[in-house]
């Protein structure tokens, strides 16, 4: 993780000062993209029928619900076998945009729900539009830029095999319908 990432910039800022620390052990717990953010695109699925975001065409997602963060965070806590500075990824799925769609879409009986990528000039309007301030706008702008690019999860692709958390994004889809016909 580097630069350039939006609001998760801060993250890496954080964890390099937490790393200069001397006589500490320190894991870093780094989630992948929470299921609960898909819950800002209801408006958007009501009024447009579509669902997207300038991630990039068919992006794999590194998908998280805040569930298994927890888990996570407790079993490194519980266990305190982790020495130096160390990272553990905390991932409960990995799914395309294109697959986020038909099974969000499914869970809400809108079968044909297409996953649109925009551009990074149409999300930051769009945002605006919707009331965010500008600079929540272009951090999360920026954010998906890197999705797009690979930069957000260059690191974490570097890994032989991801450990899953117990959430599916198939399970999570029932809670989203269940807000979204709320």
């Amino acid at each position: 993780m580097e630069f350039d990432c939006g609001p998760v910039s801060g993250l890496f800022h954080v964890e390099k000062a937490l790393n200069e620390l001397t006589g500490v052990d320190i894991k870093h717990l780094r989630p992948g993209f929470f299921y609960t953010n898909f819950l800002a695109n209801i408006e958007m699925i009501k009024h447009m029928h579509i669902i997207g975001a300038n991630y990039g065409e068919n992006r794999l997602l590194t998908l998280v619900h805040p569930n298994d963060i927890a888990n996570a965070a407790a079993e490194e806590l519980m266990a305190l076998s982790f020495a130096g500075k160390s990272i553990r990824y905390v991932v409960s799925d990995e799914k395309t945009t294109n697959e986020v769609a038909a099974i969000l879409g499914s869970a809400i009986e809108s079968l044909a729900l297409p996953w649109i990528n925009f551009t990074d000039e149409q999300t930051e309007a769009g945002m605006l539009q919707a009331g965010l301030s500008a600079e929540v706008a272009k951090n999360y702008t920026e954010m998906g830029a890197a999705t797009r690019t690979g930069s957000m999860g260059a690191e974490y692709n570097q890994q032989t095999k991801p450990v899953f958390g117990k959430t599916k994004l198939e399970e999570f889809a029932k809670t989203f319908a269940f807000i979204y016909n709320s």
